[in-house]
């Protein structure tokens, strides 16, 4: 099979996870046989990035929506063209459609009517609603990565059946510490470059106003940003600031807290659940990835509140969920997310 993957950058020019995964899914395509090559801005010199072959448009990512005719010109040779969400999803849908070729869209990110949350309630209706124009045209199969982005998903009007869940593997031994003791604190990770609109997304307001209401509970957050740095300041006794770790300091973290608490208003997939996940955390969390603990609503404070509460006065259940979570953690499998992209794409050549 011939894969096009249009995606608006993709390394060495690296913004956040969904460049890295992408790359992963590639190299994992290019093992099963697929031909693979990239159309993505950048630099033009640029050729080749790890033995894949890219070519690169030289304008600003944000611009790429009007490159519709330049993917099409790409595309022609190809069995499949494979876009993400963001800023070539709609013209590699264009492009599909005008050649009659099957079209895939990954999700990275979907945000909904989260969106106001994030950006404002103006600049937010605009990208609430642009990103319901193109996530709802009829792209062939539209995968997902959890279970909370596919109903915001199935609430754009996307039908069920264009919809998979594809989860990302995870290499499980390595989140499996000995002769470490739970202790009784809840942990938030973000990342190494926490910005407001970050801080937003993630519900740090309402992780906040948690740890306010529970002043004899300690919280741990992960991660670092000039936000993140401003926040501090306004520190609460109860929650230390570990900045930004590395892996082994964070997988022994993991292994440490009982509670592991996410309070994004929503996420693509939700890296640091997984972690926590395997690593054998009970969870208090507003994203479903098919972990065991409490869900609860997005920006319901008073809800995480009870989940925590509730894993402090019952620690026994906590260390029992946890243990769920670490063995329904084998799940992710890596063989198993490539072999559903191959799958997919057999369905639809």
């Amino acid at each position: 099979m011939k894969i096009l993957v249009t995606h608006e950058l993709f390394p060495p020019d690296i913004v956040g996870g969904g460049e890295k995964l992408t790359l992963k899914i590639v190299k994992g395509l290019i093992e099963r046989g697929c031909e693979v090559e990239i159309l993505t801005s950048g630099n033009p010199k640029i050729t080749q990035y790890e033995g894949i072959k890219t070519t690169r448009i030289p304008i600003n990512r944000y611009l790429m929506n009007l490159t519709s005719s330049i993917i099409k010109k790409h595309a022609k040779n190809f069995d499949l063209i494979q876009t993400s969400s963001g800023n070539m999803a709609y013209p590699s849908w264009k492009a599909s459609k005008s050649l009659k070729k099957p079209c895939v869209c990954y999700i990275h990110h979907i945000l909904g009517p989260y969106w106001k949350d994030v950006r404002g309630r103006l600049l937010g209706q605009f990208f609430y609603l642009g990103e319901k124009n193109v996530l709802s045209k009829d792209f062939d199969k539209i995968i997902f990565q959890n279970y909370t982005s596919k109903k915001l998903g199935l609430d754009y009007g996307i039908k069920e059946k264009r919809i998979s869940i594809l989860q990302p593997g995870i290499d499980y031994k390595k989140f499996q510490l000995k002769g470490i003791e739970r202790e009784p604190f809840v942990l938030f990770v973000g990342n190494f470059s926490m910005n407001e609109s970050q801080c937003r997304q993630k519900g740090l307001k309402h992780f906040f106003e948690v740890a306010k209401k529970l002043p004899d509970v300690n919280f741990v957050i992960v991660g670092g940003g000039n936000y993140l740095d401003k926040v501090k300041k306004k520190k609460l006794d109860n929650i230390s600031f570990t900045g930004s770790l590395n892996e082994k300091s964070l997988i022994k973290l993991y292994n440490k807290a009982l509670i592991f608490c996410s309070s994004s208003v929503t996420e693509g997939f939700g890296l640091s659940i997984q972690e926590a996940m395997t690593s054998g955390c009970a969870m208090v969390s507003t994203v479903d990835i098919g972990q065991k603990g409490i869900l609860v609503p997005p920006k319901n404070s008073d809800e995480l509140r009870k989940g925590i509460e509730y894993f402090i006065n019952n620690q026994d259940e906590a260390k029992k969920i946890g243990k769920e979570n670490r063995k329904l953690a084998e799940k992710f499998s890596w063989k198993k997310y490539f072999d559903g992209f191959i799958d997919i794409y057999e369905k639809l050549i």
